[in-house]
């Protein structure tokens, strides 16, 4: 994982429980908590600390990793704002994370470890994403999806079946715009 996810988490946790919530958060899950941005982190670093801000906090390990995603958005944004002014809307958002976006990533960090999204049965109004990856954060892509959608201020609903974690060997995240 990238150092920036690290810096991204370091934030969240600081607006929401301040630099004593971050401290008690590496405390915890016995880490140093420097980061550099460009540089690679081994994902039980960042698993660790997630399980630590459970802990902590009493908040579910997933529902901490979806609202994770809600605000990456954005912090992408404000590093990033070409990617999102680039689609016109929020499907069109989407489709470009694996078609535009991680490639774009892949040129700057080559060693980055992306999910992978196919895409199917996209109109103006819907989109199946077919979500892969070794590291089964299919909560963490729902809280980027949400995100993504409050950026756009365009109403969804998502249902996600079937799922890694029950078994199969990816998961089905289908799209719908609602007004």
């Amino acid at each position: 994982m990238k150092g920036v996810v690290f810096d991204i988490l370091r934030d969240m946790v600081e607006d929401n429980y301040g630099l004593e919530g971050w401290q008690s958060i590496l405390d915890k899950a016995g880490s140093d908590g420097i980061y550099v941005s460009t540089q690679t982190y081994d994902d039980a670093e960042l698993m660790s600390l997630v399980a630590a801000a459970s802990d902590i906090t009493r908040i579910a390990v997933n529902e901490l990793v979806f609202s994770f995603g809600e605000y990456m958005i954005p912090k992408f944004y404000q590093r990033f704002p070409n990617f999102f002014e680039d689609a016109p809307n929020f499907i069109k958002f989407l489709v470009s994370v694996d078609q535009i976006i991680h490639v774009e990533v892949r040129k700057l960090f080559p060693d980055a470890g992306l999910p992978t999204f196919d895409y199917c049965d996209e109109n103006e109004n819907a989109l199946t994403m077919i979500y892969k990856s070794p590291r089964k954060l299919c909560q963490l892509a729902e809280g980027l999806i949400s995100g993504s959608a409050k950026h756009y201020k365009q109403g969804y609903k998502i249902i996600h079946d079937p799922c890694i974690h029950a078994g199969s060997d990816h998961c089905v995240l289908k799209v719908e715009l609602v007004k």
